[in-house]
């Protein structure tokens, strides 16, 4: 009689998949295949700059989900984080290096990504977003310029399915809030926007810290030029000093765009 083989913890970890049946079921492949990002692979070194940014996140973020024993009762983690800046500025960047730093799977969710022609299917796959967050936990989820997909409710330019999904968001983001306290279920959830006054005043009051992502600095202009152009062989003559302090002003997408030029 041949024995089984005892399954390693690395290989119960890459079988495990959320299952659902039915309509549910091509939802939930869809989310799977556009959002889901098991390893990111993206750490604090490989963002320039924006030293402040980073330990207002390992602290709001990182530390909660490595040490969650320790943020308890009054010192609770937050229910959600906020990013705000200028376009350009490393807000993904950020987003996905918490997740590698933590060891979670990433969501990258977008206003595309869960919005449906058909009747509440868009509230169907924020709610699908949520349970499958839960099952992979611990999970980050990363919405992408949160104001296209919560603006202000209550306008004339509203339209209803439009409602119904920012009321159901606003329910998934309690539950999660009620579910963090059981052990490694931690779920995340991290916004960016270049736009804060337009998000809907009840979301933004569940994105309870707010951090401040500003334009790089003289060193961190260089620091994206360098980081740019690290695989490519510059003239001697080329001071990059001197091209980053023209770049006064501009964000790292320009910086990147420099780099390009000069390739």
């Amino acid at each position: 009689m041949k024995t089984q083989r005892r399954m390693t913890k690395k290989e119960v970890e890459e079988e495990k998949k959320f299952e659902c049946h039915g309509m549910e079921r091509d939802l939930a492949d869809t989310l799977e295949r556009d959002i889901v990002q098991k390893n990111p692979n993206i750490h604090w070194d490989d963002i320039a700059d924006l030293h402040e940014a980073k330990k207002l996140l390992e602290e709001a973020v990182v530390l909660p989900m490595l040490m969650p024993e320790f943020f308890t009762g009054i010192r609770r983690p937050w229910k959600g984080v906020l990013m705000v800046g200028p376009p350009g500025t490393g807000k993904t960047m950020l987003a996905k290096a918490v997740a590698t730093e933590c060891g979670t799977t990433f969501f990258n969710v977008s206003s595309s990504t869960l919005t449906s022609k058909y009747r509440g299917e868009s509230e169907k796959m924020v709610r699908l977003l949520f349970e499958m967050a839960r099952f992979y936990a611990p999970s980050t989820i990363f919405i992408d310029e949160i104001d296209s997909l919560c603006s202000r409710r209550g306008s004339e330019s509203e339209h209803e399915a439009s409602r119904r999904v920012k009321s159901e968001l606003l329910v998934q983001m309690d539950g999660i809030t009620a579910n963090n306290d059981e052990p490694g279920k931690v779920v995340m959830v991290l916004a960016a926007t270049n736009f804060p006054w337009d998000i809907d005043e009840a979301l933004r009051r569940r994105l309870e810290k707010r951090i401040y992502i500003p334009l790089p600095t003289l060193e961190g202009r260089e620091a994206l030029l360098k980081i740019n152009l690290r695989e490519v062989k510059l003239d001697p003559d080329i001071d990059l000093t001197t091209i980053a302090r023209r770049l006064n002003g501009f964000s790292g997408r320009i910086s990147r765009m420099s780099a390009e030029m000069h390739r």
